[in-house]
Formats: structure tokens, C-alpha cells, sequence
């Protein structure tokens, strides 16, 4: 039976050991793809899965995957260093695929949006073991070129996405959205049990399950509490007055009992420091209208313009490859001068200007008057994205450098939750409140894209009052590709 590679060394044959990393890596990235491509693949698909299910709560289809795998990021990490990190990858993988089954055979939107929070589970495992599981088998001097592989298929998923998903909305049907997980999860689950061999760890860390449930139970009553006060429930309803009292509850108990555990999910020392704050509230911030952007534009072009949903899908690639152009071209600068307080500044008004021109838009908007706002938007956001996390790892101490990550990380993928949620309930409500109408969808988006700019300004006004602190020694090696980051 084959054995997974032994680490990378002198002693090692380095082509030999590098074919053996790259076949490993396989069921790696194939997974990574999928658990990537469900954070976007649904967007363009949205109107046509609402139609059969006759259904408009559309919106959490997107928000339920996103809010279950942000919790599950947080904990997966820990049950891999207590009970092994294959084991708990399989199980992620199957948990993963056990949901995309039952996705694609929903009968309801009720039924879709619990089994897309099940396949939420498996898809925050699988993102938080994956770079863990690189750190078991290549060192730490060499994990750059092979993490750099991660991040080109997470890029591509992101933008694959919205395509795919307009593509088989038109040609096959959207239940192949989740359908198309299957033989590539098994493909992978299969290469992982024959050939991922990983060494033991000898760990006493324990699992914070108490600090887990209750980070999902404030993160799910808050967001529940923000969509649907004034919107599906009165602000004085029993519901809503529940979800309040559970948000502020729950919240003031995890912050207590996070003092308490040996090992916490997220140690309150790194809110101690106001750059890690800042970049915590930029992080969520920017994801959030990334999301926003990346789910209801497609929408616009379909319900507004009458593209169709794969044509409509093709609109989020120039927002990613701004975004992806702008993190690559400022990554070296801030290596050459050390500086990076002034690159969210220039995101905040570049990305606010950006979405104030596409609230502008309406059914004879031209696609070069929509492509070069969003690009923009992308490299903006792409701005944040790349500052706020290495402001916030240079905030931390070195050896909070991985739980840092993962509490930046974690921000990231909530406000990809928030996002979807907090937007898709104002879009609902708008379009509801008007006559049926082309007017009333075009105003219903318009108002969409222009709150993004308040967040923009309030970004803006972070940026300029963030201390800028200078880079670390173990930071400016990590940002110059000398060393890593510890694991999370």
C-alpha cells in the first residue's frame, strides 16, 4: 500500500519527494476546489432555484454555507490535533458530500438551506485541515511554493463559480450544482485513505466545545436577529426579543469562558491590541461587500438586464481578477518599503467609488460600464484583504501567530455570511415593497449597492486612525517568502 512522502530534506531525493508531495496534494486541492467553489457556485443559480421551489428566501441557500463553515473552521483544527487529522479530514469529506447529496435532491427551500448548513460543516473542516495536513509533510522553509498551489485553486473555485452555476442552471439543471461534488470528493476521499500517511502527533490540547457552541449560537442569533427584525418579524416580536437576549447571552458567556479554558478558540489577548481589532472589523468588512458583489450583481443582470444566468455569472470574473491583480502587485511593495497603513486608504475610496458607480446601474447599463467599476471594487477590497491580515498577524505575538490567523480568518468568513444575509434581507424587503415592476427591481438593487458605501466609510475612517507598527522580524520573513507562519 502506498505511503504518503516523507517530509522534504536533504536526504531526501528533492524531485522524488517533490512528484510524491504533488500526488498527495491531489486530493488536496480537489477538495479545496469544491468547498470553495459552494461559497460562490450558487449565486447565479439563485432565481432559477427560487422558481422551482417557489420560493424568495433564496439568499440563505448562500448565507447558511457560509455561517456553519466559518463555526466549523474555528473547531476542526483542534478535534484534527486530538484525534488525527486524517480521520477528521475523512469525516469532513464525508459530512461534506452527505450534504451535496441531499442538496441536490431538496424538495423544498427549507430543506435546501438545512442540508446547505450540513454541507457547511464538512466545508469549514476541510478548509481549516487542509493547510494543517501541508504543515505534517513538507517543512516549513518549503510549504510557500506548495501553499501558493492551494491559493491558485481557491482563486479559481471563487471565480468558477458563479459560471458553473449559471451553466448548469441553463443547460442541465441546478440540482448538478451539487451533484458535480460527488465523483470528485470520492476520488479524493479514496486517494486519502490509500495514500495520506501522516506522522502521530503527540498533543494534550483539548478541544474548546463549549467555546464552539456558543460562538454559533451568538453568530447564528445575531445574524437571525439583524435579517429578519423589521422584516419578517416585528422589532417587538417574541421572536426577535428571544434572538436579542440569546445573541447578548450567549456572547457575554463565551467571553467568559474563553477566560477561563487552557486552550481557547480565540485567546482575548489579541483584542487587546487596537491593530488587531481594526483589522478584525476590515476583514469582516471587506468580505462582506465582496459578497455582496459577487452574489447580487449576477442577480441584477438576470432579473434587471435579462442575461441569462451563465452569461450573468461571467460578470464576477474582472471583480476577482481585480482583486487577485491588487493583492499580487502589493504584496512586493509592501516588502520593499515596510509600509502598509496607506493600501487601505486607497481600497476604501477606490472600492466606495466603485459601488456608488454600479448603484448607478439600470436595464441599459453597458458591460464596459459594469466591468470597469467591479474591477475597481476588486482591486480595492483586494487592498483590504491583503493588509488587514498581515496588520493583524503583526499585531499578534509571534507565538499567537496561528490563532491569530484563524481569528482573522474566521472574521472573514462571517462576513461572507453577513454579507449574503443582511443584503439579500434589504433586497427582499425592496422588492417587496414597491409595485412589480422593472422599476422597482432596478431601485431595489440600486439601494443594495449603494449601503455597501457607508461600510466603505467607516473602513476608511479605521484605515486612517490604525497605528501603523512596523513589521516584525518574523513578519518581514514571512511577507519576504523567508520563513511561515505557524500552524493553526
Amino acid at each position: 500500500m502506498l505511503s504518503s512522502p516523507p517530509p522534504v530534506s536533504a536526504d531526501t531525493d528533492t524531485q522524488s519527494a517533490h512528484r510524491s508531495v504533488l500526488f498527495l496534494m491531489v486530493p488536496l486541492m480537489l477538495v479545496l476546489f469544491i468547498s470553495n467553489l459552494d461559497q460562490t457556485i450558487v449565486a447565479t443559480a439563485l432565481p432559477t432555484i427560487g422558481r422551482d421551489l417557489q420560493s424568495t428566501t433564496g439568499a440563505w441557500v448562500a448565507t447558511a454555507y457560509l455561517l456553519t463553515s466559518a463555526i466549523t473552521t474555528l473547531i476542526f483544527g483542534k478535534l484534527g490535533d486530538m484525534y488525527g487529522r486524517k480521520k477528521i479530514f475523512q469525516i469532513s469529506i464525508v459530512i461534506f458530500l452527505a450534504g451535496s447529496v441531499l442538496c441536490g435532491a431538496a424538495q423544498s427551500m427549507t430543506m435546501l438551506i438545512i442540508f446547505r448548513a450540513l454541507q457547511g460543516i464538512g466545508g469549514g473542516g476541510l478548509n481549516s485541515l487542509i493547510l494543517a495536513i501541508i504543515g505534517d509533510v513538507v517543512p516549513p522553509r518549503q510549504r510557500s511554493k506548495y501553499q501558493s498551489y492551494l491559493g491558485i485553486v481557491s482563486t479559481l473555485a471563487l471565480i468558477a463559480g458563479p459560471f458553473l452555476g449559471g451553466l448548469f442552471a441553463d443547460t442541465l439543471s441546478w440540482r448538478w450544482i451539487f451533484y458535480i461534488n460527488i465523483p470528485i470528493g470520492v476520488v479524493a476521499l479514496i486517494i486519502v485513505a490509500a495514500r495520506l500517511r501522516l506522522p502521530r502527533r503527540a498533543s494534550e490540547a483539548r478541544v474548546d466545545i463549549s467555546g464552539g457552541l456558543l460562538a454559533a449560537a451568538f453568530t447564528t442569533s445575531v445574524l437571525l436577529f439583524a435579517t429578519w427584525g423589521g422584516n419578517r418579524y416585528a422589532w417587538t416580536s417574541p421572536w426577535i426579543i428571544t434572538l436579542g437576549v440569546v445573541s447578548v447571552v450567549s456572547l457575554v458567556t463565551y467571553l467568559l469562558v474563553e477566560r477561563r479554558v487552557a486552550a481557547p478558540i480565540t485567546p482575548l489577548r489579541l483584542f487587546r491590541s487596537s491593530v488587531f481589532n481594526i483589522s478584525a472589523a476590515q476583514f469582516l468588512i471587506s468580505t462582506m461587500v465582496l459578497f455582496v458583489a459577487m452574489l447580487y450583481v449576477p442577480l441584477f443582470l438576470q432579473i434587471v438586464q435579462g442575461k441569462s444566468a451563465f452569461a450573468a455569472g461571467l460578470y464576477v470574473i474582472p471583480l476577482l481578477v481585480g482583486l487577485v491583480a491588487a493583492t499580487a502587485v502589493v504584496g512586493p511593495l509592501i516588502t520593499k518599503t515596510g509600509h502598509y497603513k496607506v493600501y487601505p486608504v486607497i481600497g476604501a475610496v477606490l472600492t466606495g467609488v466603485s459601488m456608488w458607480v454600479i448603484s448607478l446601474s439600470d436595464q441599459h447599463t453597458s458591460t464596459l460600464a459594469l466591468i470597469t467599476p467591479l474591477v475597481g471594487a476588486g482591486a480595492g477590497l483586494g487592498l483590504f484583504v491583503q493588509v488587514a491580515l498581515l496588520a493583524g498577524q503583526n499585531a499578534a505575538h509571534y507565538k499567537d501567530l496561528g490563532v491569530a490567523t484563524g481569528a482573522l480568518n474566521f472574521f472573514k468568513s462571517i462576513g461572507g455570511a453577513f454579507g449574503a444575509a443582511l443584503f439579500g434581507t434589504v433586497l427582499t424587503a425592496r422588492l417587496g415593497s414597491g409595485t412589480p415592476g422593472l422599476h422597482t427591481s432596478v431601485h431595489a438593487f440600486d439601494t443594495v449597492f449603494l449601503l455597501t458605501v457607508p461600510f466603505m466609510v467607516l473602513s476608511l475612517i479605521l484605515a486612517v486612525v490604525m497605528e501603523e507598527k512596523p513589521l516584525s522580524e518574523e513578519m518581514a520573513e514571512i511577507v519576504e517568502g523567508k520563513a511561515e507562519a505557524p500552524e493553526y
